[in-house]
Protein backbone atom coordinates (compact mmCIF):
# COMPACT_ATOMS: atom_id res chain seq x y z
CA UNK A 1 0.00 0.00 0.00
CA UNK A 2 3.07 2.60 0.65
CA UNK A 3 3.90 2.33 -2.74
CA UNK A 4 1.29 4.51 -3.74
CA UNK A 5 2.33 7.42 -1.93
CA UNK A 6 5.18 10.09 -2.24
CA UNK A 7 5.84 12.46 0.74
CA UNK A 8 7.50 15.83 0.34
CA UNK A 9 8.97 17.94 2.91
CA UNK A 10 10.24 20.61 2.57
CA UNK A 11 13.11 22.41 4.96
CA UNK A 12 15.00 25.90 5.62
CA UNK A 13 17.09 25.28 8.18
CA UNK A 14 15.32 22.40 9.50
CA UNK A 15 18.43 20.01 10.55
CA UNK A 16 16.98 20.38 14.49
CA UNK A 17 14.13 18.52 13.28
CA UNK A 18 14.24 17.01 9.94
CA UNK A 19 15.93 14.02 11.23
CA UNK A 20 13.24 12.43 13.98
CA UNK A 21 10.51 13.34 11.27
CA UNK A 22 12.57 11.18 8.86
CA UNK A 23 13.18 8.40 11.69
CA UNK A 24 9.03 8.37 11.59
CA UNK A 25 8.33 7.44 8.08
CA UNK A 26 7.58 3.98 7.44
CA UNK A 27 10.99 2.96 5.30
CA UNK A 28 9.02 1.70 2.69
CA UNK A 29 7.56 5.20 1.64
CA UNK A 30 8.96 7.14 -0.92
CA UNK A 31 10.17 10.75 0.77
CA UNK A 32 11.32 13.60 -1.19
CA UNK A 33 13.08 16.53 0.39
CA UNK A 34 13.02 20.36 -1.15
CA UNK A 35 15.83 22.18 0.52
CA UNK A 36 15.22 26.01 0.51
CA UNK A 37 19.00 26.90 0.37
CA UNK A 38 19.33 26.14 3.82
CA UNK A 39 22.38 27.20 5.56
CA UNK A 40 22.87 24.09 7.97
CA UNK A 41 22.99 20.38 7.87
CA UNK A 42 19.33 19.90 6.56
CA UNK A 43 20.20 18.20 3.34
CA UNK A 44 23.14 16.22 4.71
CA UNK A 45 20.84 14.89 7.59
CA UNK A 46 17.89 14.45 4.87
CA UNK A 47 20.38 12.00 2.62
CA UNK A 48 21.79 10.33 5.66
CA UNK A 49 18.09 8.99 6.14
CA UNK A 50 17.61 7.77 2.87
CA UNK A 51 15.15 10.43 1.56
CA UNK A 52 15.59 11.87 -2.26
CA UNK A 53 16.95 15.64 -1.72
CA UNK A 54 16.09 18.01 -4.18
CA UNK A 55 18.20 21.57 -3.74
CA UNK A 56 17.05 24.90 -4.50
CA UNK A 57 19.52 27.57 -5.15
CA UNK A 58 17.87 30.10 -3.45
CA UNK A 59 14.63 30.33 -1.17
CA UNK A 60 11.78 29.73 -3.68
CA UNK A 61 8.79 29.55 -0.59
CA UNK A 62 6.52 26.76 0.77
CA UNK A 63 4.69 26.24 -2.07
CA UNK A 64 7.13 26.26 -5.22
CA UNK A 65 9.24 24.06 -3.20
CA UNK A 66 6.39 21.59 -2.83
CA UNK A 67 5.59 21.89 -6.79
CA UNK A 68 9.20 20.48 -7.38
CA UNK A 69 8.75 17.56 -4.89
CA UNK A 70 5.50 16.77 -6.33
CA UNK A 71 7.17 16.79 -9.74
CA UNK A 72 6.65 13.79 -11.99
CA UNK A 73 5.12 11.55 -8.88
CA UNK A 74 3.45 9.14 -10.40
CA UNK A 75 2.19 7.28 -7.48
CA UNK A 76 -1.46 8.06 -6.32
CA UNK A 77 -0.82 10.27 -3.43
CA UNK A 78 1.51 12.68 -2.12
CA UNK A 79 1.34 14.03 1.22
CA UNK A 80 3.34 17.02 2.20
CA UNK A 81 4.42 17.52 5.59
CA UNK A 82 6.33 19.72 8.01
CA UNK A 83 9.48 18.59 8.86
CA UNK A 84 9.06 19.72 12.57
CA UNK A 85 6.16 16.89 12.30
CA UNK A 86 6.43 13.13 13.04
CA UNK A 87 3.95 10.46 12.04
CA UNK A 88 2.08 7.63 13.85
CA UNK A 89 3.29 4.25 12.47
CA UNK A 90 -0.28 3.70 10.62
CA UNK A 91 -0.79 7.28 10.15
CA UNK A 92 -0.30 6.79 5.84
CA UNK A 93 -1.46 3.53 5.75
CA UNK A 94 -4.98 4.96 7.47
CA UNK A 95 -4.94 7.95 5.05
CA UNK A 96 -4.31 5.80 1.70
CA UNK A 97 -7.99 3.60 2.99
CA UNK A 98 -9.70 6.60 3.93
CA UNK A 99 -8.89 8.25 0.24
CA UNK A 100 -10.21 4.72 -1.13
CA UNK A 101 -13.32 4.79 1.21
CA UNK A 102 -14.08 8.78 -0.41
CA UNK A 103 -13.14 8.52 -4.30
CA UNK A 104 -13.83 12.10 -4.62
CA UNK A 105 -11.74 13.46 -1.57
CA UNK A 106 -8.95 15.70 -3.24
CA UNK A 107 -7.11 16.04 0.11
CA UNK A 108 -7.14 15.16 3.81
CA UNK A 109 -5.86 16.16 7.13
CA UNK A 110 -5.06 13.75 9.55
CA UNK A 111 -5.35 14.48 13.10
CA UNK A 112 -2.80 17.16 13.87
CA UNK A 113 -1.87 16.83 17.28
CA UNK A 114 0.46 19.61 19.07
CA UNK A 115 3.76 18.95 21.75
CA UNK A 116 1.25 18.58 24.50
CA UNK A 117 -0.82 15.96 22.44
CA UNK A 118 -3.85 18.79 22.52
CA UNK A 119 -5.86 18.17 19.26
CA UNK A 120 -4.96 21.53 16.56
CA UNK A 121 -7.90 22.44 13.62
CA UNK A 122 -7.82 25.12 11.52
CA UNK A 123 -11.51 25.98 11.25
CA UNK A 124 -11.39 29.38 9.09
CA UNK A 125 -9.69 30.63 6.39
CA UNK A 126 -10.32 33.95 4.48
CA UNK A 127 -11.39 32.22 1.33
CA UNK A 128 -14.60 30.68 3.48
CA UNK A 129 -17.82 32.57 5.18
CA UNK A 130 -18.29 32.55 8.58
CA UNK A 131 -20.90 29.47 8.20
CA UNK A 132 -18.67 26.99 6.43
CA UNK A 133 -16.10 26.97 9.50
CA UNK A 134 -15.35 23.37 10.92
CA UNK A 135 -17.37 22.93 14.02
CA UNK A 136 -15.30 23.39 17.15
CA UNK A 137 -16.86 19.69 18.24
CA UNK A 138 -14.18 18.42 15.93
CA UNK A 139 -11.41 19.48 18.13
CA UNK A 140 -12.60 18.07 21.02
CA UNK A 141 -9.89 15.87 22.71
CA UNK A 142 -10.33 11.81 21.89
CA UNK A 143 -12.17 12.71 18.56
CA UNK A 144 -12.02 10.42 16.00
CA UNK A 145 -14.56 11.42 13.38
CA UNK A 146 -14.24 11.28 10.02
CA UNK A 147 -15.88 14.14 8.40
CA UNK A 148 -16.29 16.50 5.23
CA UNK A 149 -15.03 19.90 5.68
CA UNK A 150 -14.61 23.56 3.75
CA UNK A 151 -10.71 24.47 4.52
CA UNK A 152 -7.17 22.74 5.30
CA UNK A 153 -4.12 22.89 6.58
CA UNK A 154 -0.77 22.48 4.56
CA UNK A 155 1.06 21.26 7.73
CA UNK A 156 0.38 17.50 7.30
CA UNK A 157 -1.44 17.68 3.52
CA UNK A 158 -2.32 14.37 2.05
CA UNK A 159 -3.50 14.92 -1.63
CA UNK A 160 -4.68 12.88 -4.30
CA UNK A 161 -2.32 13.45 -7.11
CA UNK A 162 -4.77 13.65 -9.54
CA UNK A 163 -6.84 16.42 -7.92
CA UNK A 164 -3.94 18.25 -7.56
CA UNK A 165 -2.46 18.52 -10.84
CA UNK A 166 -6.06 18.84 -11.75
CA UNK A 167 -6.11 22.38 -10.07
CA UNK A 168 -2.23 23.22 -10.85
CA UNK A 169 -0.47 22.21 -7.58
CA UNK A 170 0.01 25.10 -5.10
CA UNK A 171 0.22 28.89 -6.55
CA UNK A 172 3.59 29.72 -6.83
CA UNK A 173 3.34 33.74 -6.85
CA UNK A 174 2.51 32.93 -3.10
CA UNK A 175 5.75 32.66 -1.28
CA UNK A 176 4.72 31.66 1.92
CA UNK A 177 1.48 31.23 4.08
CA UNK A 178 -2.05 31.35 2.62
CA UNK A 179 -0.99 28.78 -0.12
CA UNK A 180 -2.68 25.83 1.30
CA UNK A 181 -6.05 27.60 1.95
CA UNK A 182 -5.83 28.62 -1.86
CA UNK A 183 -4.99 25.27 -2.87
CA UNK A 184 -8.13 23.53 -1.09
CA UNK A 185 -10.41 26.28 -2.19
CA UNK A 186 -9.58 25.82 -6.20
CA UNK A 187 -9.88 21.89 -5.74
CA UNK A 188 -13.63 22.33 -3.91
CA UNK A 189 -14.22 24.71 -6.76
CA UNK A 190 -13.31 22.13 -9.32
CA UNK A 191 -15.49 19.45 -7.62
CA UNK A 192 -13.50 17.81 -4.91
CA UNK A 193 -13.82 17.29 -1.36
CA UNK A 194 -12.12 18.02 1.81
CA UNK A 195 -12.05 16.02 4.97
CA UNK A 196 -10.54 15.28 8.44
CA UNK A 197 -9.35 11.77 8.97
CA UNK A 198 -9.00 11.71 12.99
CA UNK A 199 -7.98 7.96 12.94
CA UNK A 200 -4.16 8.99 12.07
CA UNK A 201 -2.35 10.92 13.36
CA UNK A 202 0.63 13.30 13.40
CA UNK A 203 2.04 15.15 15.66
CA UNK A 204 3.18 19.01 14.42
CA UNK A 205 5.75 21.04 16.77
CA UNK A 206 4.70 23.94 14.68
CA UNK A 207 7.66 26.97 14.55
CA UNK A 208 11.03 24.30 14.82
CA UNK A 209 11.55 24.41 11.28
CA UNK A 210 12.98 28.06 11.09
CA UNK A 211 13.28 28.93 14.35
CA UNK A 212 10.78 31.74 16.77
CA UNK A 213 12.65 34.97 17.29
CA UNK A 214 11.13 38.08 17.03
CA UNK A 215 12.92 38.83 13.86
CA UNK A 216 11.72 35.44 12.42
CA UNK A 217 8.39 35.97 14.16
CA UNK A 218 7.85 39.61 12.54
CA UNK A 219 8.96 38.30 8.72
CA UNK A 220 6.25 35.64 9.10
CA UNK A 221 3.77 38.54 10.01
CA UNK A 222 4.60 40.41 7.04
CA UNK A 223 4.36 37.20 4.62
CA UNK A 224 0.80 36.37 6.06
CA UNK A 225 -0.46 40.21 5.62
CA UNK A 226 1.22 40.02 2.00
CA UNK A 227 0.13 37.02 1.05
CA UNK A 228 -3.94 36.84 2.50
CA UNK A 229 -4.15 40.25 0.60
CA UNK A 230 -2.80 38.58 -2.74
CA UNK A 231 -5.19 35.52 -2.36
CA UNK A 232 -8.15 37.59 -1.41
CA UNK A 233 -7.47 39.95 -4.57
CA UNK A 234 -7.16 36.58 -6.64
CA UNK A 235 -10.45 35.22 -5.53
CA UNK A 236 -12.41 38.15 -5.87
CA UNK A 237 -13.05 39.31 -1.74
CA UNK A 238 -14.25 42.75 -1.54
CA UNK A 239 -11.90 45.72 -0.41
CA UNK A 240 -9.13 43.17 0.66
CA UNK A 241 -6.74 46.38 1.61
CA UNK A 242 -9.40 47.91 3.98
CA UNK A 243 -9.60 44.47 5.83
CA UNK A 244 -5.82 44.21 6.03
CA UNK A 245 -5.37 47.94 7.32
CA UNK A 246 -8.15 47.32 10.02
CA UNK A 247 -6.35 43.77 10.62
CA UNK A 248 -3.48 45.75 11.27
CA UNK A 249 -4.66 48.68 13.65
CA UNK A 250 -6.71 46.12 15.76
CA UNK A 251 -3.31 44.06 15.95
CA UNK A 252 -1.56 47.22 17.16
CA UNK A 253 -4.25 48.53 19.98
CA UNK A 254 -4.23 45.08 21.07
CA UNK A 255 -3.19 45.35 24.76
CA UNK A 256 -0.77 42.72 24.32
CA UNK A 257 1.33 44.68 21.65
CA UNK A 258 1.89 47.10 24.20
CA UNK A 259 3.40 44.73 26.59
CA UNK A 260 5.16 42.54 24.36
CA UNK A 261 7.96 43.15 22.20
CA UNK A 262 7.15 40.04 19.95
CA UNK A 263 3.49 41.33 19.91
CA UNK A 264 4.64 45.02 18.92
CA UNK A 265 6.90 43.18 16.47
CA UNK A 266 4.57 41.22 14.49
CA UNK A 267 2.08 44.29 14.44
CA UNK A 268 4.28 46.63 13.14
CA UNK A 269 5.45 44.25 10.38
CA UNK A 270 1.82 43.25 9.42
CA UNK A 271 1.40 46.89 8.53
CA UNK A 272 4.29 47.22 6.66
CA UNK A 273 3.17 44.14 4.73
CA UNK A 274 -0.20 45.56 4.13
CA UNK A 275 0.86 49.21 3.61
CA UNK A 276 3.79 47.50 0.95
CA UNK A 277 1.17 45.37 -0.58
CA UNK A 278 0.89 45.68 -4.96
CA UNK A 279 -0.31 43.10 -6.48
CA UNK A 280 1.29 43.21 -9.65
CA UNK A 281 4.62 43.99 -7.82
CA UNK A 282 3.63 40.62 -5.87
CA UNK A 283 3.12 38.81 -9.19
CA UNK A 284 6.73 39.75 -10.73
CA UNK A 285 7.74 38.44 -7.09
CA UNK A 286 8.31 41.55 -5.27
CA UNK A 287 7.53 40.50 -2.40
CA UNK A 288 10.12 40.89 0.31
CA UNK A 289 10.33 43.38 3.21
Amino acid sequence: MHDRLRIVSVTYNSAEVIGQFLASVPKDIEVVVVDNNSKDASREIAAMHGATVISLAKNMGFGTACNRGAASNTKDFVFFCNPDSTLTPECCELLIKAAENHPRAGAMNPAILNGKGALRLDRRSALISRDEYTDKKFAAPGNKDSVQVNILTGAALFCRQAAFDEVGGFDEQIFLYHEDDDLVFRMRKAGWTLRIEHEATVTHLGGKSSGSAIKSAALKSYFIAQSRMYVEKRHGLSVPRLRAALRAILKLLSPLTIISARKRAQALAYLKGTCRFDMARYQNGDYMP
